[in-house]
């Protein structure tokens, strides 16, 4: 996949989460994105990514791949128990539970991209 065609999936992820929190949080007065999960799903989304598989599936891979599954579902379902605490509607309650999914996805993306780019940018300088 063309590197600008990632920069700009992962941008929207973020710009979309962000602005799907704003619209919740205007709403409600508190914020659809729980961000204790939110780290941690963007910790292991992180992990699976720099652990890509070459020509065989390595054991990392499959950890962080499995630990991020986890993080996200347990995310998902602190969301969906917050907005129902809220009293949201079901909706509201997609669009919190969207913001949460994407959000950290586009985040690690991007966080890892820059550094990537920065890390041979700096290479290829020296």
């Amino acid at each position: 996949m063309n590197g600008s065609i990632l920069i700009a999936a992962a941008l929207v992820c973020c710009v979309f989460g962000f602005l799907l929190n704003r619209i919740y949080a205007k709403k409600y007065g508190d914020p659809a994105i729980q961000w204790k999960p939110c780290v941690l799903q963007f910790i292991c989304i992180g992990g699976a990514l720099t652990q890509l598989p070459g020509d065989e599936m390595s054991l990392r891979f499959l950890f962080w791949i499995i630990a991020s599954m986890i993080s996200c579902a347990a995310a998902l379902w602190m969301c969906r128990q917050h907005a129902k605490s809220q009293q949201a509607g079901p909706g509201d309650t997609v669009v919190a539970m969207v913001a949460q999914a994407i959000l950290p996805v586009g985040a690690a993306v991007l966080v890892l991209l820059a550094a990537g780019m920065i890390a041979f940018g700096f290479l290829w300088d020296h």
